[in-house]
């Protein structure tokens, strides 16, 4: 048993001859050849069989499905009556269902057992700060839009089961280990749900935004993981550069999802962001807005929740930041809060929150959920010697020589109003 990979080594080697960084280069190739270690500091010592999810049971049928396709693809080996392996970890498998599409997926939980000094998680054995990565954000997309102008041509594609695509040291094989109708099963390739997939995946997709600019001329290009964009002036030819992007990828050998590439456009979706070149402005989905409004209704009247559902709350108002920029300001509170208990489970008091969510509720109902793209020569508040600062009081600062307080009206201060509004007052 070899690993395996539908990259190219060797013409990915070759396309990245120049690249300046033989350390990086070296981790690329020599882990797509032989296998890329995921990070654990220390093996699992003794072996254990985890418990499937309960969802993984409420649908036995499409559970066996995805296993056989996951096999049929060459992303696991077996079935297996019996484990191959002296020293192995069978770890619990689930159903994901999205909350939409109602699409399933076999999700993994490597961050079992749970709570177990004697047996730690393979999740806990991975270094949190050594695999952590920062991500492209919609700001960085309408950045390069703004300084080619409108009617910038748009294009963007999307990696076919990303993680599934690089492979594991076979190694490591025994350690990511699942079980189902008896029968036994072990990922070669990387699992969604390891806490180091992602940076080691997006390894790939740096060395590819590197071959673009450098070898195929694509300057303008970005990628979120497998989800790469890319922004072209008005004046060049938009159509042959998304072939050089498809030659590109062809010849790599990474395999792209066709219903996921679009362009060359004016007006395409990124990230949940529609991104529009004509209008200079970016817009948030109707049907999302409507999610978020639900979503932010359903908290509105409750005392507490539990930290995953605080987490999930700040996913979506997160989401809706990228376009209502104001948005931003009122969710520090709730992200404190999130950080006051240590398990997903455990509860918190929302009480306090009510003013902020108040916020969020007339933002997405009086706001349109369109952004136009704000310049970038921001001024700042040195530059104009202006200092601000509140209480739940009274304000005051300095501005330009001069210095100025007051109190807030009784009104405003009946009205339970945010902290951030406060802030917000006295500029």
């Amino acid at each position: 048993m070899s690993v395996s990979t539908p990259v190219n080594i060797d013409v990915l080697e070759k396309e990245l001859c120049r690249h300046p960084d033989s350390t990086f280069k070296n981790y690329l190739i020599n882990g797509l050849r032989y296998g890329f270690h995921t990070g654990l500091k220390t093996l699992p010592s003794k072996s254990i069989i985890c418990k499937n999810l309960k969802s993984a049971s409420t649908n036995p049928i499409c559970v066996s499905e995805l296993l056989e396709t996951e096999v049929s693809k060459g992303y696991l080996i077996g079935p297996f009556n019996d484990i191959p392996f002296s020293n192995y970890r069978i770890n619990p498998i689930g159903l994901a269902e999205h909350k939409y599409s109602k699409k399933r997926r076999l999700i993994v939980d490597l961050s079992a057992p749970h709570e177990d000094e004697d047996n730690p998680s393979l999740n806990e054995l991975i270094d949190k700060e050594e695999f952590s990565l920062q991500y492209v954000s919609i700001d960085d997309a309408t950045h390069i839009i703004k300084q080619l102008g409108s009617k910038s041509w748009l294009l963007k594609t999307d990696v076919c089961d990303a993680f599934k695509i690089i492979p594991l040291k076979s190694e490591l094989w025994p350690y990511h280990g699942i079980q189902w109708n008896k029968k036994f099963y072990f990922f070669k390739r990387l699992v969604f749900g390891c806490r180091s997939s992602p940076k080691i995946f997006d390894t790939l997709s740096r060395a590819v935004c590197w071959i673009a600019r450098n070898n195929y001329g694509i300057v303008n290009i970005l990628h979120l993981l497998d989800d790469f964009l890319i922004i072209v002036h008005r004046a060049d030819n938009a159509q042959l550069i998304m072939n050089n992007v498809l030659k590109m990828f062809s010849s790599l050998g990474i395999p792209l999802s066709k219903k996921k590439t679009e362009g060359p456009c004016v007006i395409l979706e990124y990230l949940g962001i529609f991104l529009d070149t004509i209008k200079m402005e970016a817009r948030l989905p109707k049907e999302k807005i409507a999610r978020i409004q639900e979503v932010i209704e359903s908290f509105s009247k409750r005392n507490t929740c539990t930290k995953r559902e605080l987490l999930s709350l700040l996913g979506h108002l997160n989401f809706a930041s990228r376009v209502i920029l104001p948005g931003r300001s009122f969710v520090s509170h709730l992200i404190k809060l999130s950080t006051t208990v240590k398990k997903l489970s455990h509860h918190v008091h929302i009480k306090n929150c009510r003013s902020d969510l108040a916020m969020w509720s007339q933002f997405l109902k009086n706001w349109n959920g369109i952004s136009f793209f704000i310049n970038d020569d921001i001024i700042k508040a040195a530059d104009i010697q202006l200092y601000t600062d509140a209480t739940p009081k009274s304000f005051g600062g300095f501005y330009q020589g001069s210095w100025f307080q007051g109190e807030f009206t009784s009104e405003l201060l009946h009205e339970q109003t945010s902290m951030a509004f406060f802030e917000l007052y006295p500029i």
